[in-house]
């Protein structure tokens, strides 16, 4: 427990000191670009505000009662004196340390405790004890019953969990490093917490790695934050082709201009040069993440706040993710009406896929 507290603080430590924001600066150039242009109004940025519509719900909402399981503990010890492992979890969930067990670490207890029960059941199988064979039995059914909701806990009351899905003031940079095992980790609770009750939840020493993962990476945060900045530079860049499109042609008669031409540079290298490579990226680290999120929101016993606020991400059609997509797609079109009412879109006699030389 203290060496994975020490690992937390590090990785909090190393995460204070963050380098400029370039996925922010990067849709900030093109939108500017964008309006000089096309000569029209420049877009505003963002409100931080915005992103506070990401924010997890309160954890109080998130959390699920569980009714405590007492048996006599007592009578249980001198029972299964001939089923150490069950006698040393018991006796470890009823000392002090094992009543502050965070709620990931009870996630792992409760499946070492099932396996002990499991295997003192088989124990006694074969013994003249049918009374507390009856009496693990139930205690095991019982326990494997609430394994949902502890698999919740553990997950809404984590800090590791909490800090990968809360929104961060950054978006992903423009060149993100590895994020594979958190995006893995989060896939392996997925998983984990889909096989409940029938699979056991592992150990602590699989589990531990799987929640340190989530809390030393910036990138889910970063995620959010890239997902609803670049919907937002999207919609703006869109609104802008199609008001100069709708006010005032680049091109009236159809045929090439010269400010048609700037706006094919600007589509060339702002656009299919800068932007697009960078929304390629963010949008490769969200296919997984976003997979994740479904999975863990089809559950079982997923409370209703933790439900809603993973289908507002992730959802596949009403949802941040979905809105990124649909941004991503309406701007492609109105790039493709403009270039194609001046006879300059990919295919087209003028189309060129070289930027002109010149800065716009």
């Amino acid at each position: 427990m203290n060496a994975r507290l020490l690992l937390l603080i590090t990785a909090l430590s190393l995460g204070a000191c963050t380098p400029a924001d370039d996925g922010l600066a990067l849709q900030a150039d093109y939108l500017k670009r964008l309006s000089n242009a096309l000569d029209v109004e420049p877009a505003p940025a963002l409100a931080p505000i915005e992103l506070t519509r990401y924010r997890l719900p309160p954890r109080r909402e998130r959390l699920i009662t569980i009714d405590e399981l007492r048996i006599s503990l007592l009578e249980l010890l001198v029972e299964v004196r001939r089923c150490p492992a069950l006698q040393q979890q018991i006796s470890l969930r009823n000392n002090s340390l094992g009543k502050q067990l965070t709620p990931s670490s009870r996630l792992a207890y409760e499946g070492d405790l099932l396996r002990a029960i499991d295997a003192c059941i088989e124990f006694v199988r074969g013994q003249d004890q049918q009374q507390l064979r009856g009496t693990l039995e139930q205690l095991a059914q019982d326990k494997r019953a609430q394994l949902p909701a502890v698999f919740w806990n553990a997950l809404n009351a984590s800090p590791e969990v909490e800090r990968y899905l809360r929104f961060s003031n950054q978006a992903l940079p423009t060149v993100p490093g590895e994020d594979a095992a958190a995006l893995d980790a989060l896939a392996q609770l997925a998983s984990i917490g889909n096989a409940l009750p029938t699979a056991l939840p592992p150990s602590a020493e699989r589990l531990d790695p799987l929640f340190f993962a989530l809390y030393a990476s910036d990138q889910g945060g970063q995620l959010i934050s890239s997902l609803a900045s670049l919907t937002h530079t999207l919609d703006q860049g869109s609104q802008m082709l199609m008001s100069r499109q709708q006010q005032r042609p680049l091109c009236p008669t159809g045929k090439a201009t010269e400010h048609g031409r700037i706006a094919q540079n600007i589509f060339v290298k702002y656009y299919a040069g800068s932007l697009q490579p960078y929304l390629a990226q963010v949008d490769q680290r969200g296919q997984a993440w976003s997979s994740s999120l479904r999975s863990l929101s089809s559950l079982a016993q997923v409370p209703a706040a933790t439900r809603q606020y993973l289908d507002s991400l992730s959802d596949q059609e009403v949802s941040l993710w979905a809105d990124f997509h649909q941004a991503t797609a309406r701007h492609v079109r109105s790039w493709q009406d403009l270039l194609n009412s001046c006879g300059l879109a990919p295919g087209q006699s003028g189309w060129t896929g070289n930027a002109a030389s010149a800065d716009q």
